[in-house]
């Protein structure tokens, strides 16, 4: 029998169709209830699909093969995606370049927590004289239990001249975070004293004060802090640096080197 016939039933009325009541000249097509026995078993897949008997052989083949397409898609998806086997494994992506700092490798290391209690052995009698200071220092508590110390002179007066302060930091990146922070300063330097890095700012163009912290040891450094109200210094403030860098470089150079 081909797909574009209807089998009879015994009688000779198609099995598609029934008679209506009498008198009437339409007829009402059979539902899935109405089929013989036997043929679900004979066309399996109209059911399933929704094809009536009363449709075409051509119909009928075009939606089976459209449903097998959708169901070997399906197998083929479902092969595709379980559990990845018979791929090879991704690559990973390289991990990125770790940044580079922008300060230099200290070369000699210096001991700063060795004076981190005695700041004012920072700089000697003679040395301290030299820079025209008065004597004896001032020593007071700093940060994170160390010391600092402070060194003035002063006229007849007691009038302030000029000072410097020793700050010293035993276990922070200290020109690293000004490094990061202070470029936006008046005076930024990214430089070294006596072999050290070294990072020299001002904050303020017309006043002469420099700040110059020193990298003696990794997460170890000294902060010089110079300012300066004689009158040579205040008609050029900028060289106030200058004079910062020649007492910073005697600073690190009392600090004792690592073992």
């Amino acid at each position: 029998m081909g797909f574009g016939q209807r089998r009879q039933q015994p009688g000779g009325e198609p099995s598609g169709r029934r008679s209506t009541a009498p008198g009437s000249s339409a007829q009402t097509a059979r539902g899935f209830e109405d089929l013989p026995a036997g043929r679900s078993a004979e066309y399996p897949d109209d059911a399933q699909l929704g094809v009536t008997p009363t449709q075409s052989g051509a119909v009928a083949v075009r939606t089976r093969f459209l449903a097998s397409v959708v169901a070997a898609g399906s197998v083929i998806g479902l092969v595709g995606c379980g559990g990845g086997t018979g791929a090879g494994p991704q690559a990973a992506s390289p991990s990125p370049a770790p940044a580079v700092s922008p300060i230099p490798p200290v070369k000699n290391p210096r001991d700063v927590a060795a004076m981190a209690r005695r700041p004012c052995e920072l700089l000697t009698a003679q040395q301290a004289t030299g820079f025209g200071f008065d004597l004896p220092p001032q020593e007071s508590d700093g940060l994170f239990g160390t010391r600092d110390c402070q060194w003035r002179r002063t006229t007849r007066e007691q009038e302030l001249l000029q000072t410097v302060d020793i700050t010293m930091f035993t276990n922070n990146p200290t020109l690293e975070v000004a490094y990061s922070k202070d470029r936006g300063l008046p005076f930024f330097e990214l430089t070294e004293v006596a072999g050290y890095p070294a990072i020299v700012t001002r904050t303020n163009a017309d006043i002469a004060h420099c700040d110059i912290e020193i990298k003696a040891a990794e997460r170890q450094s000294v902060t010089v802090l110079y300012q300066s109200d004689e009158q040579a210094l205040k008609n050029n403030p900028q060289q106030s640096c200058e004079v910062g860098k020649k007492i910073a470089a005697a600073v690190v150079l009392n600090l004792p080197l690592k073992s």
